[in-house]
């Protein structure tokens, strides 16, 4: 997860310091990556001091092991890192991190799970992720139903409170209005509160439209 997110950083521009205690490992990033790699313990300030500590935007403590990213953390927080995203596998320390001051979270296990409990009972839905800070997901569908195709967004008639904040067609991407007509194929990412997931996937259902129109 280290590796990816930093290749992922590194691509978009940002200057990335990877800090990782195995030798062996931090040999191999060294001749694989074009980023610098500090070879120690992430839970020791000297280590992050080495790794520029002081200069950095953002602290990411994605290690496999719970303490050790929680105690990188707060190190990261006492030397004044503007935010700082703690993966964390055991919930049980969520709410440790929270009152330490550490609100940005981040568990694989979990929103693995919710992904694969999403595509099991959404099966038209493309994606159901989680937005962090709340009850927010983010559900994107493909329009198929026939009934709406060529309705602008303020015509669909969508149930509950939610927002279509963007629509995929054809590789172009469009941050629509009232008036932007949804077509055939258009992926649409919609925000939405979780209690309204099923009703969207209802809303959406291809089969439905069949009858409906």
């Amino acid at each position: 997860m280290g590796r990816a997110t930093a290749e992922t950083l590194v691509n978009a521009g940002h200057e990335v310091v990877i800090v990782e205690e195995n030798l062996e490992v931090c040999e191999r990033l060294a001749t694989e990556l074009d980023m610098m790699v500090c070879c120690g313990d992430a839970t020791r300030p000297d280590i992050l001091e080495k790794a520029g500590i002081d200069r950095a935007d953002l602290v990411l403590a994605l290690s496999g092991n719970d303490q050790t990213n929680l105690i990188t953390a707060l190190v990261a927080r006492e030397y004044g890192a503007e935010r700082v995203i703690v993966r964390l596998d055991d919930p049980e320390f969520n709410r440790v991190c929270r009152m330490l001051g550490v609100e940005e979270i981040v568990s694989p296990t979990t929103a693995t799970a919710k992904h694969i409990a999403d595509m099991a009972r959404r099966p038209h839905a493309l994606e159901v992720s989680t937005l962090v800070g709340g009850s927010l997901r983010v559900f994107t569908v493909t329009l198929q139903k026939e009934g709406l195709f060529g309705k602008r967004i303020s015509e669909l008639g969508l149930p509950g409170e939610v927002l279509i904040a963007v629509v995929e067609r054809g590789g172009e991407y469009f941050v629509p209005g009232g008036a932007f007509k949804v077509l055939e194929g258009d992926n649409l990412s919609i925000i939405c509160e979780e209690k309204n997931l099923d009703r969207l996937e209802e809303f959406f259902s291809a089969g439905k439209a069949l009858v409906e129109g």
